[in-house]
């Protein structure tokens, strides 16, 4: 059977590694960079090349603009040698997670060139998905049975009239990662269950958290810094909308905690200094100053393996303090004015929704798929990974975090906030002078900033 070849155009604009799991969220806001601007350039004569292609016969470009380019190279080829009939190629135009809502926005106001696929990570997802540029997938001719998800899915892949514009590419379990031998060392045990019972709560972080530096004498912390701290409590917390009834940002209560939980873990010195997702911060996975890493699913194939390629069995997983938590997450959606839609749904409804699909995604990407159906099989959800010894990572992943998962509650300002909160944490981190009260006013003028005619709870 023939492979169709796979186009992909790589555009340079500052794509965050980092974030191939979704795990962060777009400012959506400001101009974009010159790069962005170059995208569009090229991303107009593909376009134009695709619409040239198809009049003259040869085979038409099934366009995706994405932050992970290749993330999917192995599902894509196995989709086309699957369907010797396909007359179209691949192509991919890479735009940084950043950009991404922001080139969407302006791509669609200026009657601009759109990919024939849209992605959106769940950060921004509430600004995508406010959008008039999805298809409704649950209309003809796609016809799509939201029944056969996990009701899990549903509330973070529908817009505000309750219609699914977006297929979910992975469940995104999150829990604490630790490293083997700091945890028997300063800790006492790397049992799961015994690190469990350990930790309850923060207030048990914190008080380890200051035993663990005095005893290594400075040179080992739970944490790699506030910000995985600040994040892991904002995701536990994802199920409370950031807009209530009034239209009216209300977040006090939920980002106050995160503050004062902060102040004492840098307090206490729980915590490094480092950034999330900096060179830094990748290379405490394996450096040995780090105990305990907050990660989702998508952790142990981006963070875990590449940066500590020699920590071959020392690496587990237990719940942590606050419970399970879910982080990141993709969804694959069709653009409303595409001349492509029955291709881009057969190529999304394969890769998503079908045993096949899910084969190689669990496989190349670690990812598993929200389809009911797919876990009636119980050797779907086993396996380890090597870092992880023999504890069956995937099990634990599915069956005792994936239950209990918040559900997602979007808004259209969920990128603000967590873009406002994090600037804070940061902000914390450099003035050990700052409290969780200079935090909470630091917070709430920046967020007032974004969006000034919005009242600010």
């Amino acid at each position: 059977m023939k492979k169709e070849k796979i186009i992909s155009v790589i555009l340079t604009v500052g794509l965050a590694v980092g974030l191939l799991g979704g795990c962060s969220s777009s400012s959506g806001k400001g101009d974009i960079p010159e790069q962005s601007s170059a995208a569009e350039s090229v991303q107009t004569e593909a376009s134009a090349e695709k619409t040239q292609n198809s009049n003259s016969g040869e085979r038409k470009k099934l366009v995706l603009w994405t932050w992970a380019p290749g993330q999917f190279n192995k599902v894509q080829e196995a989709f086309l040698a699957s369907h010797p009939d396909a007359d179209w190629q691949f192509e991919e135009v890479v735009v940084s997670v950043e950009d991404y809502l922001t080139k969407l926005q302006q791509g669609y106001a200026s009657g601009g060139n759109m990919p024939d696929i849209l992605m959106a990570e769940m950060g921004w997802r509430g600004s995508a998905f406010a959008l008039d540029i999805w298809e409704n997938l649950e209309a003809e001719p796609y016809d799509f049975d939201r029944s056969v998800l996990l009701d899990s899915t549903i509330s973070s892949i529908t817009n505000a009239e309750d219609q699914v514009i977006g297929i979910e590419n992975a469940l995104n379990p999150a829990f604490m990662m630790y490293k083997k031998d700091l945890a028997r060392e300063y800790l006492g045990t790397d049992d799961k269950e015994e690190l469990e019972s350990m930790f309850q709560t923060y207030d048990d972080y914190i008080e380890w958290g200051a035993k663990v530096y005095e005893e290594s004498g400075g040179n080992v912390v739970l944490f790699p810094g506030l910000q995985d701290v600040s994040n892991m409590m904002m995701q536990q917390q994802r199920n409370i909308n950031n807009v209530d009834e009034n239209g009216d940002v209300n977040v006090t209560g939920k980002v106050e905690k995160v503050f004062e939980t902060v102040e004492k873990l840098r307090e206490a010195n729980a915590c490094g200094n480092l950034a999330q997702y900096s060179m830094e911060w990748s290379n405490s996975f394996a450096d040995g100053s780090v105990i305990f890493f907050p990660g989702a699913s998508w952790s142990v194939t981006y963070w875990v393996e590449p940066y500590d390629p020699e920590g071959v069995d020392n690496w587990g997983m237990f719940t942590p303090a606050g419970g399970g938590f879910g982080w990141g997450g993709t969804c694959y959606g069709i653009y409303k004015n595409s001349d492509m839609k029955e291709e881009a749904w057969d190529f999304i409804s394969w890769i998503l929704l079908t045993p096949e699909g899910a084969k190689y995604m669990k496989e190349d990407s670690g990812f598993f798929l929200p389809v009911k159906a797919f876990y009636d099989d119980p050797d779907y959800t086993k396996g380890t990974r090597p870092n992880f010894g023999e504890q069956e990572i995937n099990t634990f992943m599915m069956e005792e975090i994936a239950p209990d998962v918040p559900e997602a509650s979007l808004s259209i300002y969920d990128n603000l906030v967590s873009d406002s909160v994090n600037m804070v944490v940061q902000m914390m981190a450099a003035d050990s002078g700052m409290s969780a009260e200079d935090a909470m006013e630091e917070f709430k003028a920046d967020l007032q900033a974004k969006i000034p005619d919005v009242t600010i709870k």
